[in-house]
């Protein structure tokens, strides 16, 4: 059996480019990221749930600079930053990843495309997040409470996650054969 506990090997000189770029409002509260993630294809590298009799790819994460000016955001992600290799390694989903700039504000990771490795219909399209801030509390109500604020964000759309573990195949909003994805973020309550 395969040693499934190994990470994909990094492709010395990936060129599979794509550029995501927007507005990005919120340029003062967060550090924006962009991050793609990879699964296996071939099922051998699998992981198993004996007890279900249920196999799931293994995935990898891999985060991309955001810069961030002006209002908008770029970023350059490489869908092929991994060799493919014994495990069939593929760019399967994007996230947005955002982090506080503040101590007691916490950031997310957001998915919002899953990619298909084929041409499709609505491919192209400008993809609409909607971003929101709420207060968070630990203890609430107890001597040591703590309250914090959370980021949150979510794509409008039906892709619902792109994990593949709900055996259901989510509905893919972003073409391999894209050379770039327009993200629109949308202020539902983010700025106070």
């Amino acid at each position: 059996m395969y040693n499934t506990d190994l990470t994909p090997e990094i492709n010395p000189n990936p060129t599979h480019k794509m550029k995501v770029h927007g507005n990005f409002p919120f340029e003062d509260e967060v550090k924006l990221d962009m991050a793609v993630l990879y699964i296996t294809t071939n099922p051998v590298c699998d992981k198993n749930n004996w007890l279900a009799g249920i196999r799931f790819p293994q995935r990898f994460m891999k985060s991309f600079p955001a810069s961030v000016k002006d209002g908008g955001f770029e970023s350059d992600i490489y869908l092929d930053s991994y060799s493919s290799g014994f495990c069939k390694w593929q760019a399967y989903g994007t996230y947005i990843l955002l982090q506080g700039t503040q101590d007691d504000v916490v950031g997310a990771d957001t998915p919002v495309g899953v990619i298909a490795h084929e041409t499709f219909k609505d491919q192209g399209k400008t993809l609409d997040v909607e971003c929101f801030r709420r207060k968070q509390f630990l203890w609430k109500g107890l001597p040591k409470e703590e309250r914090y604020t959370e980021y949150y964000c979510r794509y409008l759309g039906e892709i619902s996650r792109p994990i593949p573990d709900s055996g259901a195949k989510p509905k893919a909003n972003i073409s391999s054969l894209q050379k770039e994805v327009e993200i629109n973020f949308i202020d539902k309550g983010w700025k106070e």
